[in-house]
């Protein structure tokens, strides 16, 4: 279902390109550095035609582009979609950077999914999150760099977008990177 639910997603937004809104914050928490950045991306087409024995579905974007997707087996309540219903699609990509006390680095991945109950319009979102923790071994406030030290050994040296969060973290600490992708799509009827 994860696969052809985000090629469908992933069709929609590129075809439509229709709407985006990123956001950015630099702050401080518990007086340490404090990173979020995020995209949302937007996007609706029209239903034009349901083929319900090969699955296929046409729809026609806002910017006037005809598309035909075959939905999986996947597609709870296939039968629900009518011309002239509006599938909603919704792209959003949000990092988080924040320094923790000492500890192990190491990284964490985690998958959710919420899919339509029986008898309603399609609809399905996923949420992938990655967590990333890395060490920070040395701090050059010259070269206004951090050197960070993953789980796997590998060492990377960064460049903090505002230097003057080096007066903030000490060696030994964790650099927390937590990445978040999320995807929803849904089939609207249209209210006359």
């Amino acid at each position: 279902m994860k696969k052809a639910f985000l090629t469908l997603v992933m069709l929609l937004c590129t075809v439509s390109l229709a709407m985006a809104e990123e956001t950015e914050k630099a702050t401080t928490k518990d007086g340490k550095p404090y990173f979020e950045a995020s995209e949302t991306v937007t996007a609706q087409a029209t239903v034009l035609d349901v083929n319900k024995s090969n699955r296929a579905i046409k729809m026609r974007t806002e910017k006037g582009d005809t598309i035909s997707v075959t939905a999986g087996p996947e597609v709870k309540n296939f039968a629900q979609i009518k011309k002239g219903d509006v599938v909603k699609m919704k792209y959003t990509e949000k990092l988080t950077v924040h320094v923790e006390a000492a500890g192990a680095p190491e990284v964490t991945d985690e998958t959710t999914m919420a899919t339509a109950k029986e008898g309603e319009k399609p609809k399905a979102s996923i949420t992938q999150k990655t967590e990333y923790k890395a060490t920070i071994l040395s701090i050059d406030k010259e070269k206004g760099t951090v050197t960070l030290k993953g789980m796997d050994g590998a060492e990377y040296e960064v460049t903090p977008k505002h230097p003057e969060n080096l007066d903030l973290v000490k060696v030994g600490e964790l650099v927390v990177f937590t990445y978040t992708e999320t995807v929803a799509a849904s089939v609207e009827k249209v209210k006359k």
